[in-house]
Formats: C-alpha cells, structure tokens, sequence
C-alpha cells in the first residue's frame, strides 16, 4: 500500500559509503526506518532532508514485514528559519532529538503526539527571543503523551516523581520538595510561547533539566540519558 504522510527525522546514519539509514516518526505510521543509497554523490540533494527534526513529507511502499523501507518520494514539508542558525537552539534541538528517539517506538499512529511535536518545533523556531526554557518545557507537556503527566495538587509538601504525584507526606522514594517543588509547579504553569523573557535562570533551569531526567528514567524502563545533556547544561553559561 502507497502511503503519503508527513514526517519528523530522527536520526540518521551512515550506512556503507553511500547510502544512510533514517529513523522517522510520520503521522500515519508511527515510527519507521528508510534506507537512502546515494545520499553522498554530488548531484544527490537528499542529505540535507535528514538533518535531526527536520519536517518532511514522503511517499513510500508500507510492507508489514520489512524493517528498512524505501522511499517513492521525499520533500521539506517546513523550512525552519532560526533553528539550525542558532547554535543555542540547535543545541535544544540536538538534545530533543535525542529524547525522542529514546521515547518513541511505536509503529502505530498517534496523531496527537505527532502534531504536539509538529507544531512545538514550529513555534519554538518562530520564536526569536526567551526561548531557553524550551526544552524544559517541551519534555514536561511530552509526557501528556506518553502517560505520565505530573499530578500537582496545591499547597503539597512534596512531589513523589516515582509515583507522579503530589504528597503530603515523604515519600519512600525519589522527591523533590521547598524551591525545587517550587520551580517545578511553576514550569507545570508556564506558558512558553508568550513569555517574553526566561522564567528560570541558568542554575534553575539545570535543576529543573535534572528532575526531569530522573523523571523521565523513573517511568520508562528503556529511557536512555541523552549524551549531550551536559553540552545542554553548559551552553547558556
């Protein structure tokens, strides 16, 4: 069966001398992996479709039993402006990538959470100014998705985040509490896109990145800790 459907690059990787595997997460199908030979030849204009996020459109051949599609037709479906011209957001970017592709792994279609993050890119690219807390903000509404969004209740002394939830006593396992809670319940209210500065300073803003790794590796059991979560955490010094 043809299918045609928009799609968000993964990763990709070299694969013999010419050719790359790319991982997608497309609106109609999940996750799916392509080979595409000849990406290197200097008459070739594919490469540059596979940078990390870039939005695409294809068209190929869906077969149930095989692992490495190919593809009939591939074109930009969006051309970011700003993402990849700030190396603070390609920075962010590179990062995000990497939690996707550790969080998505589904070969269904979940066209909620391929929108979510269809149009959170979008935005972010539009966005020209306090856009630090992006990050930040998109892996907290991302587990809307994926089933484990925090709940808050006021006036708590404690957030249980191996539980996810908010607690008045303390918990037996992992917790946060006093100004840490703080800043979470108040990412949990932030409303990124019209904010017109940062809500957290730096030091905040890698604690809060902390929380959210351990958060995020407390309930999924396959969650890899991104390597550039370091280079994240130095960028805005």
């Amino acid at each position: 069966m043809m299918i045609k459907t928009p799609a968000i690059v993964l990763s990709s990787l070299k694969y013999g001398d010419s050719a790359k595997i790319i991982k997608l997460y497309t609106e109609t199908s999940g996750l799916k992996s392509f080979i595409s030979n000849s990406v290197y030849t200097k008459h070739n204009r594919k490469n540059a479709l596979f940078t990390s996020l870039n939005q695409i459109e294809i068209i190929f051949e869906d077969k149930n039993n095989q692992n490495l599609l190919y593809f009939k037709e591939v074109s930009h479906a969006f051309h970011y402006e700003s993402l990849y011209q700030s190396p603070t957001k390609t920075t962010i970017a590179l990062f995000l990538s990497e939690i996707l592709n550790s969080v998505l792994n589904e070969e269904e279609s979940n066209r909620p959470l391929f929108q979510f993050i269809k149009n959170s890119l979008i935005e972010f690219d539009k966005k020209q100014t306090a856009f630090a807390d992006f990050h930040l903000w998109f892996l907290t509404n991302l587990t809307r998705y994926l089933g484990f969004y925090p709940n808050l209740e006021n006036d708590a002394h404690y957030f249980d985040l191996t539980n996810g939830v908010s607690s008045q006593e303390i918990p037996s396992g992992f917790y946060i509490t006093g100004t840490d809670l703080q800043n979470f319940e108040k990412l949990i209210s932030l409303n990124f896109f019209n904010q017109s500065q940062t809500a957290f300073s730096q030091q905040q803003r890698n604690l809060l990145l902390s929380t959210l790794v351990r958060y995020y590796e407390l309930h999924l059991a396959d969650f890899r800790q991104p390597k550039s979560l370091e280079i994240l955490n130095q960028i805005f010094d």
